[in-house]
């Protein structure tokens, strides 16, 4: 396969920044990285001191791409108009985001989604749909300013909300989504009326007191433990909180129609270093065409790697992610040439082991829709599976797909075994948590599942995830 150039992507003078708690891939001037790293630093510290939470590092830094041009986020996103969105991927979760007037606080998208981030790092707790969206959304306000940090602001992103609707009833929002949402045309207008009425009720429960209103944040505390211990929601509402419902809703309507209090936070600005790392070529490309792979866009990613430096540093992992992506395809004489121009001799990274072991998953996945079997592309997926594993104990696509290989074989419990083994890397994966609640239930393991599988419930914001962990729950098949 030739190598050319392609001028439909591009990938120019991108650099890794890292912080305390962050890493973000940039092409954008250093001083604008800069300010958007200290930026997310200062908000991850508010958030931590608004909780009471310790200041301690996360188990892994979460990454951030931030680019420069509009038109080469929108290749990824689809979208130009969106300033930013978050997503959950096997590597762990990822911020996207383009340079702009606004800096990344410019989308509470990304605040909110950063704040679901640090909950589950920071607690074991599963919380009521209602109050993990409404808690994020309070955070997610937060106003930087020079020596302060407010708490608490109406968020801009949601004030057409009640533009034409009343707020949602408690009763609504108790209720366990999907099941109280509109589908078709409403139902965007719906869930942004729920985010909106959650962020009431929490502030509300939260920082209602200051305002003159009873203080319920001891309740609220008991509420959410009892919630996470197994209660129903619903029903154990008005023992917590002393008041029946529609005494809270009316309590709430009032508020809303008061000033809305905002919690000060002396947070100071964020000095540390922030040390820089220009990116090779080949590294740069790689990174960016995984993330197009991520997005389901194979063409994007090879227009990346077609512009490789051949033999250059990184040039292996590039390579064989170019032969994964033409696997994909079921066009396998690339990897063919690649395996020989590899051979047997010398060490290989975590990543090329990952791709290798993609591409024998993948031929074997496509014997088996013929009932066919190659015990050698078995053996081949799973060794380079184990060494993708041993390599880069952290990367999470080097397990997943050593342990499709064995669930193709029938090989359950060798499966299930890597799949604890990654779980034990990164306990609070939201696609992990899926795959062992799904695959336990699948093995009839109805009672282990079911950790997993709330987590499901709690985290996702796919409703087809969130209704097949629920139907699992209920025993439902």
């Amino acid at each position: 396969m030739a190598l050319v150039v392609s001028t439909g992507a591009s990938a120019d003078d991108w650099c890794e920044y890292q912080s305390e708690n962050f890493t973000v891939y940039s092409d954008v001037p250093e001083r604008r990285v800069n300010q958007l790293m200290r930026d997310l630093e200062r908000f991850r510290r508010s958030a931590l001191s608004f909780t009471g939470e310790e200041e301690t590092p996360e188990n892994k830094n979460l990454r951030v791409f931030h680019f420069r041009d509009s038109a080469e986020f929108a290749r990824f996103t689809g979208d130009r108009k969106i300033a930013g969105l978050y997503r959950e991927t096997w590597e762990g979760p990822i911020i996207f985001s383009r340079d702009g007037d606004h800096g990344i606080s410019g989308s509470g998208l990304i605040f909110h989604e950063y704040v679901h981030h640090l909950m589950r790092e920071r607690s074991g707790m599963t919380y009521p749909r209602w109050y993990s969206e409404g808690f994020a959304e309070l955070l997610a306000s937060a106003e930087l300013r020079k020596k302060t940090v407010l708490i608490g602001g109406l968020p801009e992103w949601r004030l057409s909300a009640w533009a034409e609707d009343e707020p949602l009833t408690l009763l609504q929002l108790l209720a366990p989504p999907p099941l109280a949402a509109p589908h078709g045309e409403d139902n965007s207008r719906y869930w942004n009326n729920y985010y909106a009425s959650a962020w009431l009720l929490t502030h509300y429960l939260q920082l209602g007191y200051s305002a003159g209103h009873p203080d319920y944040r001891a309740s609220t505390s008991n509420y959410l433990k009892a919630v996470a211990a197994g209660e129903n929601p619903f029903q154990i509402f008005e023992e917590h909180f002393g008041k029946s419902i529609e005494e809270i809703q009316r309590e709430m309507l009032a508020y809303m129609r008061t000033d809305i209090h905002r919690h000060r936070l002396e947070i100071p600005e964020y000095t540390y270093s922030i040390p820089r790392r220009a990116l090779n070529e080949n590294e740069q490309l790689f990174l960016l065409a995984n993330e197009a792979m991520d997005f389901a866009k194979p063409a994007l990613a090879m227009d990346y790697l077609k512009r490789s430096q051949q033999q250059g540093l990184g040039w292996q992992e590039n390579l064989t992610a170019m032969a994964v992506i033409e696997a994909e395809k079921k066009n396998y004489k690339l990897g063919k040439k690649v395996l020989e121009d590899i051979g047997e001799h010398g060490q290989i990274s975590h990543l090329t082991a990952a791709n290798l072991a993609r591409y024998y998953l993948l031929r074997l996945q496509a014997l088996t829709l013929t009932r066919d079997w190659d015990e050698d592309i078995y053996e081949a997926a799973v060794k380079y599976g184990k060494i993708a594993v041993q390599m880069g104990p952290n990367y999470l696509p080097g397990y997943r797909t050593l342990w499709t290989a064995y669930q193709l074989k029938g090989e359950s419990e060798d499966a299930l075994q890597i799949m604890l083994s990654a779980y034990h890397q990164e306990p609070n994966h939201l696609n992990l948590n899926a795959t062992l609640g799904f695959y336990l239930a699948h093995l009839g393991k109805a009672a282990l599942a079911r950790e997993y599988l709330e987590r499901v419930v709690a985290w996702s914001h796919s409703e087809d995830l969130r209704g097949r962990a629920e139907s699992l729950l209920e025993g439902k098949k």
